[in-house]
C-alpha cells in the first residue's frame, strides 16, 4: 500500500466531508431558525417541564421576554418565543412574576428574601404553580438565606435561581442535541443523495484518478495551508470567534468549492455514474452500494464541520512532517 497516496485520499475525503458539513449546518440553521423554530419550541417545552404549563405562560408575559417573543413573531408568525433566555433574565422574570401575582407589595427598593418567601406561600401563587414547584422555590430561598446569613440579599436569591435554571437547561439541552443529531443525520442523507456524495465512490475515484486527487489537493492547500487567514480557518478555529468570517465563508467559499464538480468527485455527471454503475455487477447490488455510500456520507458529515476541520489539519501536519514553526 502506498502510504502517501492513502494519506492524500483520506485528506481529500475529509475535505469533502468538511464542505458538506458546512452545507448541512447552513440548511439546519435555516430550518431551525426561520422555518420550524426548533430552538424556541424546545426552550418553551423545557420551561413548561420545570415550571408547569400555567407558570410558563405567565413567565412569557414578562415584559422583556414578551418583547423578544413579539420580535420573533414579526419574523416568524409561528414562533412561540425567544430561542434563548439568559439565566439572569429568567431569574429576574420569575421572581418578579411571583411577587406580582402573589399580591404582596414590598418596597421596590428594598426587596428581601423574606418578601419572596411570603409571596411564594400566598394562595394566589397556587393558581399558577404546582405544589412541587412552590416547595422547590421555598426551599431554595430558605437555603440561600441560611447560607448567606447576615449578608443575605435579593441578589443572592437571583443567583441561586439563575444557577438552578442553568442546571435544568443543561439537562434539557442534552435532549435537544440528541434530537438535532437525528435531524442532522436525515438532512445529511438528503444532501448526500441530492449531490450524489457516495463515500465508496469518492474513495474509489480518488484512488484511481491521480489527476482528481492532485486537483483536490491543490484546492486544500489554497484553502488551508497557504491561506491561514481564510474565512474557513477563522470561522472554524476554536480560538477565533468571528461572525463576519463565518458569513464570508457561506457567501463566498462554500458554494464556490462545493458546486465545482470538476475538482470534486460529486454530482450526477456521466463520468461519476459510470464509476458507480457498471454492467459487470448486479444492478441491485450496485444500487445498495450507492445507498450505503450515501449513508456513510450522512453519518460522517453529521459529526460536524469543526470535527473534520481539526482532523484535516492533523492529517495535513502528518503529511507535511509536523506543524510549521511559529514565527
Amino acid at each position: 500500500m502506498n502510504i502517501p497516496s492513502t494519506l492524500n485520499v483520506a485528506i481529500g475525503l475529509f475535505f469533502i466531508y468538511l464542505l458538506l458539513s458546512l452545507l448541512i449546518s447552513e440548511i439546519q440553521e435555516f430550518l431551525a431558525s426561520s422555518i420550524f423554530d426548533w430552538r424556541a419550541k424546545n426552550l418553551y417545552r423545557s420551561i413548561q417541564f420545570i415550571l408547569g404549563n400555567s407558570a410558563a405562560k405567565l413567565l412569557y408575559q414578562y415584559p422583556l421576554i414578551k418583547s423578544w417573543k413579539d420580535y420573533k413573531q414579526r419574523v416568524n408568525k409561528n414562533s412561540v418565543g425567544p430561542s434563548y433566555i439568559p439565566n439572569s433574565t429568567f431569574a429576574l422574570a420569575l421572581i418578579s412574576v411571583i411577587i406580582e401575582k402573589s399580591g404582596v407589595q414590598p418596597e421596590i427598593n428594598s426587596l428581601t428574601i423574606d418578601d419572596f418567601i411570603l409571596a411564594i406561600n400566598s394562595e394566589e401563587i397556587k393558581q399558577f404553580f404546582d405544589p412541587d414547584q412552590i416547595k422547590l422555590f421555598k426551599i431554595l430561598a430558605i437555603k440561600t438565606k441560611n447560607k448567606a446569613g447576615d449578608t443575605a440579599n435579593f441578589e443572592s436569591l437571583e443567583t441561586a435561581i439563575s444557577d438552578w435554571f442553568e442546571q435544568s437547561m443543561t439537562r434539557a439541552s442534552g435532549v435537544y442535541k440528541r434530537q438535532v443529531k437525528l435531524i442532522t443525520l436525515a438532512i445529511g442523507f438528503v444532501v448526500a443523495m441530492g449531490l450524489n456524495a457516495d463515500t465508496l465512490n469518492i474513495t474509489n475515484r480518488l484512488f484511481q484518478e491521480p489527476v482528481l486527487q492532485e486537483n483536490l489537493s491543490q484546492s486544500i492547500n489554497i484553502v488551508l495551508t497557504n491561506n491561514p487567514n481564510s474565512p474557513l480557518n477563522n470561522c472554524l478555529n476554536s480560538e477565533v470567534n468571528s461572525t463576519k468570517d463565518c458569513q464570508d465563508l457561506t457567501e463566498n467559499f462554500l458554494y464556490s468549492y462545493l458546486f465545482d464538480f470538476s475538482s470534486l468527485p460529486l454530482g450526477w455527471t456521466q463520468s461519476n455514474l459510470n464509476q458507480q454503475f457498471n454492467s459487470r455487477e448486479n444492478i441491485v447490488i450496485q444500487l445498495f452500494k450507492v445507498i450505503g455510500g450515501w449513508g456513510l456520507t450522512a453519518i460522517a458529515i453529521s459529526m460536524g464541520s469543526s470535527f473534520w476541520f481539526d482532523l484535516l489539519n492533523k492529517l495535513i501536519n502528518v503529511r507535511n512532517t509536523g506543524s510549521k514553526p511559529q514565527s
